[in-house]
């Protein structure tokens, strides 16, 4: 018997866990992506992305990046292979309040102090105030292969991948789409997972969206930096954050608060931040990359139906820089919101 049928708009790591969720139910579901599928463009490429509870604000926080963990364990063994790599994590800032959030949710976690820090961060020129906020729990995901890796799951269960198809916003309002000469595809509910172009498929949506550029250095480092921990806001702005080189990949080095809504990026700065913070004599720097992704004003994600469309049409938008590791979640709360009211109309 024929399941319902899902389109998926948009093959970043948010479409490729809804697909795969609404697979595993049965569904029948088509991935439609603007570029090639995957997407080495998309902001999801990228060598890796941390996870790890540092920037919790509440005791929340840390229970979803538990879920999260929950969620890519999942993947991980329907795969056969993980693409996670623990390394632990280091902050340098707001260490009392998020010690305080960490250990109520029963994360472990300690303070320690600059002799610690240097034994931990190769070349580590300038410490942070009071020591750090280390935790054994934090890693990194290897981006570029998860979504390589995801592409192949969903299209091993039955996906109809769409490649290089950008679907208009008349069509997710009309809820049929073209496919060929002669043929057409009325699903009974539709996805918007755009990232940064969500704006631009859902007009409306725009003035709530702000695209922000994220620029990274990559670096290639010492031997010794392959056993390092992931830093969060280090350096003499408290903003430097860093993903160490494991599995082959790179050194890679942003600001938090140079992340820009467009306009030219000042990589002088970046490059003093972490001149000031390392001892860099004996990296190389390699290239940099932007990431560019849609920051909602308030920090809230976006989850919502598409208005006019009966709520046979939803979208989700706005990961505010930290959508990635989250990603497991948020294909459960689409799962949740969105299949709810489909099956309600049936």
């Amino acid at each position: 018997m024929r399941g319902p049928s899902l389109l998926v708009v948009g093959a970043g790591i948010n479409g490729l866990w809804t697909a795969w969720r609404f697979l595993r139910a049965g569904w029948d579901v088509t991935l439609a992506d603007a570029g090639p599928l995957p997407n080495p463009a998309a902001a999801s490429w990228d060598q890796h992305r941390l996870i790890h509870p540092l920037g919790a604000e509440s005791e929340a926080d840390v229970h979803a990046i538990e879920r999260a963990l929950g969620g890519w364990a999942e993947l991980w063994s329907r795969l056969g292979h993980s693409h996670y790599r623990q390394t632990g994590g280091l902050l340098g800032n707001r260490m009392e309040a998020r010690s305080i959030f960490l250990g109520a949710a029963g994360w472990p976690c300690q303070r320690v102090g600059s002799a610690s820090l240097a034994a931990l961060v190769p070349g580590l020129r300038r410490h942070p105030e009071g020591g750090g906020l280390w935790t054994p729990r934090a890693g990194v995901l290897l981006a570029d292969r998860i979504v390589t890796d995801m592409v192949r799951l969903i299209e091993g269960l039955g996906c109809r991948l769409l490649p290089n198809r950008p679907i208009l916003e008349e069509e997710i309002r009309e809820g049929r789409f073209r496919l060929g000469p002669g043929e057409a595809f009325a699903p009974d509910l539709t996805i918007v997972a755009a990232g940064a172009g969500t704006g631009e498929v859902i007009r409306m949506l725009a003035p709530r969206l702000t695209g922000v550029d994220q620029t990274m250095f990559y670096f290639s480092a010492p031997r010794a930096w392959e056993r390092a921990p992931l830093l969060v806001d280090f350096g003499p702005h408290d903003d430097l954050w860093a993903a160490p080189p494991v599995a082959g990949t790179m050194l890679k080095l942003a600001a938090s608060d140079l992340a820009v809504p467009g306009g030219p990026f000042d990589s002088d700065a970046l490059s003093e931040r972490i001149a000031e913070t390392f001892r860099t004599i004996e990296w190389r720097f390699v290239r940099q990359a932007r990431c560019r992704y849609a920051r909602t004003a308030d920090g809230a994600r976006i989850l919502e139906p598409v208005r006019g469309t009966d709520q046979r049409a939803w979208v989700v938008a706005g990961c505010n820089g930290g959508g990635f590791k989250l990603a497991p979640l948020v294909a459960e709360l689409v799962w949740q919101h969105a299949r709810g009211q489909v099956e309600a109309l049936a």
